[in-house]
């Protein structure tokens, strides 16, 4: 089956088009090309392809562009980006929009480049492979749509030898992502350091940084090897990135330049191999702005750059992290496990959690070893989640008859809940002090009326699924949690013509 496969080949470059429709059919598939926008177009509508490889720079039109209307015309055929080393962050934000992957010209590795080929054509044995080492790993993700693009991007990007820039608040799991990266990449069989530029003053980070000689300054008794030398052929995670002084910027851009610096006070030329990668939970381009961070070093930082979303983003994650927690310090502390009351839970996803996942963690730690009972309640937890307190019902049957389905589902889509329930609970309200059943209420109107509603809302959730997966039904489907079918069958409900009464 996989013989009958057709590739599609975009590029202005003929000999470009040549060599992947040579490569390809000695392989035994079949190989349409194109040299531009509009010809990758036409031949769209000609053709069900597999793989498309598509050029990021074309006379008429935008690799991305092109990219989007494959997705949109054919979503289950994957794409290759073709990039030049000048355009990889745009062959990253291509994977983030759905590429399956990119390569660089000039083609180097041909074995490597078969492989690619063969790797788009079986992606489910690949994604299963990849969700394995996930386990295996203990890295979390979720189900939150933001954090598996991100992941799967990541997954991708760790197999380049590239920097990459990991931004997001404090406690979101930066160094989490970092080792992640670290762990699926080619280095995975070397070390993983990790080291902070915040917790050194200026003097001390350029020689933790980059060793030194010894007499280099007082106290320097010894020759001193500095962190990039012990990350040698290895992963180097430096955290709090914008902490390092401007001496330290430059000594770093020399090393991403050329790989080379001295040790202070050395005279000797150092040489490493290290994988960079680089977190902050500041916006870097606005530390450049105000002339806070080199802008040149920045620039080599951000060559792929993953925004990790807070966790007051990924509500419908909560209770998956919860029970993780649970079981680790349950496991930890050799005590038994507990579990969250429906009204504590509530209040759990009601909390911003300005420290994330980081704050989270330490919450469940401590309300396991506080609680005095097989469960954790409103009253075990701390003041500052308590104050989220308004209007839960203490009583577990008042809080099943007043907690109707609206509040879980709002609580788990939006960091909105409190104001979207709190609206609801107003529409209600209003609704039934305005409504005497003993004039008179024209029951079957107001359920139609509703109905109506409801099909609109439905209708503009699946729309909005649909934009933001460029029209890829299946992938719809998976943000919404239901399947393809299912997505049809409410898109041929609620866009059906009203038939008058």
């Amino acid at each position: 089956m996989l013989k009958e496969a057709v590739f599609l080949v975009v590029d202005d470059e003929q000999e470009v088009c040549n060599f992947f429709s040579y490569l390809l059919r000695q392989k035994g598939y079949k190989a349409v090309t194109a040299n531009t926008g509009a010809e990758a177009s036409e031949k769209l509508t000609n053709y069900t392809f597999a793989t498309a490889l598509v050029d990021l720079k074309l006379p008429d039109a935008n690799g991305l562009d092109i990219l989007k209307e494959i997705k949109s015309v054919q979503p289950e055929c994957e794409v290759i980006i073709i990039t030049g080393y000048s355009t990889v962050k745009s062959a990253v934000e291509a994977i983030q929009l759905g590429a399956f992957d990119y390569v660089e010209k000039p083609f180097v590795d041909i074995n490597e480049m078969e492989l690619l080929l063969d790797r788009s054509l079986n992606v489910k044995a690949e994604t299963e492979e990849l969700s394995l080492a996930q386990q295996e790993l203990g890295f979390l993700i979720g189900r939150n749509q933001k954090m598996i693009s991100l992941v799967s991007a990541a997954q991708k990007i760790a197999k380049k030898n590239i920097t990459v820039l990991i931004q997001g608040e404090t406690g979101t799991g930066k160094e989490v992502l970092a080792r992640y990266l670290h762990s699926v990449s080619h280095r995975c069989d070397r070390p993983f350091l990790a080291f902070n530029c915040g917790a050194f003053t200026e003097t001390l980070l350029e020689s933790e940084l980059f060793g030194h000689e010894k007499g280099s300054f007082t106290g320097a008794s010894h020759k001193k090897k500095g962190i990039f030398e012990m990350a040698h052929k290895a992963t180097l995670f430096l955290d709090e990135i914008d902490s390092a002084s401007q001496a330290s910027q430059i000594k770093l851009l020399r090393v991403l330049e050329t790989g080379e610096f001295l040790r202070v006070g050395g005279e000797e030329m150092c040489k490493v191999d290290v994988r960079i990668i680089t977190a902050t939970n500041t916006n870097l381009a606005d530390k450049v702005a105000a002339n806070k961070f080199r802008e040149d070093l920045f620039y080599r930082l951000d060559v792929a750059s993953l925004q990790i979303p807070p966790l007051r983003q990924r509500l419908e994650d909560i209770e998956l992290f919860v029970d993780y927690f649970l079981k680790k310090e349950s496991a930890a502390k050799k005590i038994p496990i507990k579990r969250f009351t429906d009204q504590a839970m509530l209040l759990i996803k009601r909390h911003e959690w300005p420290g994330n996942i980081r704050e989270l963690s330490n919450t469940v730690a401590r309300v396991l070893l506080l609680s005095k009972g097989d469960q954790i309640d409103i009253e075990d937890l701390p003041d500052r989640i308590r104050k989220d307190n308004t209007e839960i019902p203490t009583n577990t049957d008042d809080y099943d008859a007043l907690n109707p389905d609206h509040r879980i589902l709002f609580s788990q889509v939006t960091g909105e809940a409190a104001k979207l329930t709190d609206l609801l609970n107003r529409f209600e309200q209003t609704l039934f002090e305005v409504i005497n059943i003993r004039e008179g209420f024209n029951f079957e109107q107001f359920s139609k009326e509703i109905g109506q509603w409801r099909d609109s809302l439905i209708t503009k959730i699946i729309e909005n699924a649909l934009e933001d997966t460029y029209n890829n039904q299946v992938q719809a489907a998976r943000l919404l949690f239901i399947t393809p079918r299912a997505l049809r069958y409410h898109l041929q409900k609620t866009r059906k013509p009203t038939v008058p009464d």
